[in-house]
């Protein structure tokens, strides 16, 4: 989670249970492919807006020197013990995308699950670019995932339920089109040893254009080369739900 850290506070004590479903391995394996396609080595990783590591562990146990990002304690805390039950070694570091400092440079930097669509600003996004190029080292990949589906969503607000045995939860969506976010308002109850803990958090998450973003990658430093969508060698459509954007930091004399 990058920018509304607060946001996660409550959140983050079933963010597992709402992700249960996801794949991390095809996640790596896919980045994986995508460095090879382009002929590139990695032996170190940083994984940005990390959450609670789920998208962290399968590097660490693939032997790659790993480092887990992200704004949230709460989302860290919880990474940190998962962390230790599996064995895995790995530095988890409490802070801003738009100010990042590894203990040292990496090869790849990646940030899937909406991490950067969290950055409101296209001016604080220019910021994280310029960030993570400056942590890669000359040749360095940075891979990263964009929200498009609210785009393709109704503009009137949406309402969606889940109730499970550890919570319930009902969150309300909707896209503002003058503004490009996407707004989502989830509120819910934490079930457990006979007590409920409420509360309601607000989301937002900005969608950015692929010219955009381009730019601005090539403004810090950055050789796009490609834009699929996620998570294939597909190229992307209007009607893609969520893009993938692979770049290099640029080789001087290169």
């Amino acid at each position: 989670m990058v920018e509304q850290n607060l946001s996660y506070e409550k959140l983050a004590s079933f963010y597992d249970l709402l992700m249960q479903g996801i794949d991390y391995e095809a996640w790596v394996s896919y980045v994986e492919a995508v460095v090879a396609h382009f002929e590139g080595k990695i032996s170190s990783i940083a994984d940005l807006a990390c959450g609670t590591g789920n998208s962290t562990f399968s590097w660490a146990e693939g032997d790659y020197t790993t480092f887990g990002v992200d704004l949230s304690a709460e989302m860290l805390a919880i990474a940190r013990r998962k962390a230790a039950d599996r064995g895995c070694k790995i530095t988890f570091l409490e802070q801003d995308l738009r100010s990042l400092e590894l203990p040292e440079k990496v090869d790849l930097a990646v940030c899937f699950q909406d991490g950067l669509n969290y950055i409101l600003d296209p001016r604080e996004l220019a910021a994280a670019f310029q960030s993570v190029f400056e942590n890669l080292n000359n040749g360095g990949f940075f891979i990263f995932d964009l929200n498009y589906l609210p785009r393709l969503l109704p503009e009137n607000e949406e309402i969606y339920k889940a109730d499970e045995d550890q919570f319930s939860l009902a969150w309300r969506t909707k896209y503002l089109e003058k503004e490009q976010l996407w707004e989502i308002v989830i509120s819910g109850t934490l079930k457990g040893d006979g007590e409920e803990d409420h509360f309601c958090e607000t989301h937002r998450e900005k969608i950015y254009d692929s010219a955009e973003v381009w730019s601005l990658l090539i403004d810090h430093g950055f050789t796009v080369l490609g834009t699929y969508q996620a998570f294939s060698f597909s190229p992307p459509h209007e009607r893609a739900p969520r893009l993938v954007y692979a770049a290099q930091k640029t080789v001087p004399g290169k």
